[in-house]
């Protein structure tokens, strides 16, 4: 049940390119916590739209896109993240469309060439630091709700992610 945040310019996105954006970039995070994504998973997940004017912008002229999937730290491992990233690459591709433009930078060619201002952050929260239906939730907590446990394969290797995380912990 992650948390999905997106900040941008003012006029960045129109009001039906967040409303195309909604579902992909929710299963883009989702997806890795469950697969396939249900019903009761996608009704425990929110985005939230952050437009800020662009008085308040100094990055860059162009529009900009910091979109950020706040998780329990127990369900991803590298691969995990990496397909999040790709998904969320691919929602803003899908819903943007292709500029025709592109940017080769060190040798690698970026297009559309506003994926050079898309950042995508995975922000994962320690075990013990989720609250979800008014009470602390741990990574398991969060997958039996959301029906990860239906999954024999995925939900051993969450046990074990959540495991790790939880003995990295200082406290």
């Amino acid at each position: 049940m992650p948390v999905v945040r997106v900040t941008y310019p003012e006029g960045a996105l129109t009001d039906k390119q967040k409303e195309a954006l909604a579902v992909p970039l929710i299963d883009a995070v989702m997806i890795q916590e469950v697969n396939p994504v249900n019903e009761v998973a996608r009704n425990a997940t929110f985005i939230v739209y952050n437009e800020i004017p662009k008085k308040n912008c100094y990055v860059s002229k162009e529009p900009f896109w910091l979109v950020e999937g706040m998780t329990a730290a127990g369900f991803f491992n590298q691969a995990r993240r990496d397909e999040a990233q790709a998904a969320v690459v691919k929602a803003f591709t899908d819903v943007l469309g292709d500029d025709g433009k592109s940017i080769e930078m060190e040798g690698v060619r970026i297009a559309p060439s506003y994926l050079l201002r898309l950042y995508f952050l995975l922000i994962e929260i320690p075990e013990g630091s989720w609250c979800a239906a008014g009470r602390p939730s741990s990574a398991l907590d969060i997958g039996h709700l959301i029906g990860t446990d239906k999954n024999p394969e995925r939900w051993s290797e969450m046990k074990v992610n959540a495991a790790k995380m939880q003995a990295s912990r200082p406290s």
